[in-house]
């Protein structure tokens, strides 16, 4: 035989110890299972309502979260799905997704650093929201009599571990 069972023995050592050395850094974050990751506290910072846009009839509002890593390492987040709530009125659901860009070019979580993230909805009228669509439509809205509710998931990342995050935040 090419390979006797002297080689066949090395070469699994070998493969073991190269095994160990490039898993080694990722031991502790296998073993805390992402319970660290609960340590990330997600609120809005600010909604805004940009320009309506007469041929859609929609208004896009800006969403504004602040991230807060609480954790010791830094993390990453690969999606963040939300519904806005304005007056107890649900206006529509919001995504912001990094899926598709590797996590190295994903916003970075820093250790007790707040990261600013935002996204986009749009708001269509309804029968539900129209007197507040109609409000916003014609520049008669007042913010600072309104309470917003933005609530949702976040998928929070580190070295292999994805944890789902649930936040539900008020402003106003």
């Amino acid at each position: 035989m090419f390979i006797g069972s002297r080689r066949a023995i090395l070469i699994a050592v070998i493969g073991a110890i190269v095994a160990f050395i490039v898993l080694f850094p990722a031991i502790p974050d296998l073993l805390r299972g992402g319970n660290d990751l609960k340590n990330v506290n997600i609120s809005v910072e600010n909604i805004a309502v940009e320009n309506s846009s007469i041929i859609n009839n929609t208004i896009p509002l800006k969403v504004t979260f602040k991230v807060l890593n609480q954790d010791s390492k830094a993390l990453t987040t690969s999606k963040i799905e939300f519904t806005v709530n304005a007056n107890n009125t649900h206006l529509g659901n919001g995504i912001i997704s990094y899926e598709d860009i590797p996590p190295n070019g994903r916003p970075q979580l820093y250790p007790k650093a707040p990261t600013t993230l935002q996204s986009t909805v749009l708001l269509g009228r309804s029968s539900i929201n129209s007197q507040l669509f109609d409000n916003l439509h014609s520049g008669n809205f007042a913010p600072n009599n309104t309470k917003w509710n933005v609530n949702g998931t976040a998928e929070i990342d580190s070295a292999f571990t994805i944890y789902p995050v649930k936040f539900n935040s008020e402003l106003g």
